[in-house]
């Protein structure tokens, strides 16, 4: 692996040495394309990639 993209850890005052965030991209097969302008609105070309935030109930 190379060392430049190891997970690095940032020290903070007192010693004490946390990591910040961790990136996570799921699979993406080829499967199909959504049409370019429901693309924009949906943020994704890959249907299988589109996981919209569930919409909170105002109740």
């Amino acid at each position: 692996m190379n060392p430049m993209y190891m997970q690095k850890q940032i020290p903070i005052p007192g010693g004490i040495k946390i990591t910040i965030s961790r990136a996570f991209i799921p699979d993406q097969p080829y499967i199909k394309m959504f049409p370019l302008d429901e693309a924009l609105l949906k943020g994704t070309l890959f249907p299988n990639l589109y996981i919209p935030y569930p919409i909170k109930s105002l109740e």
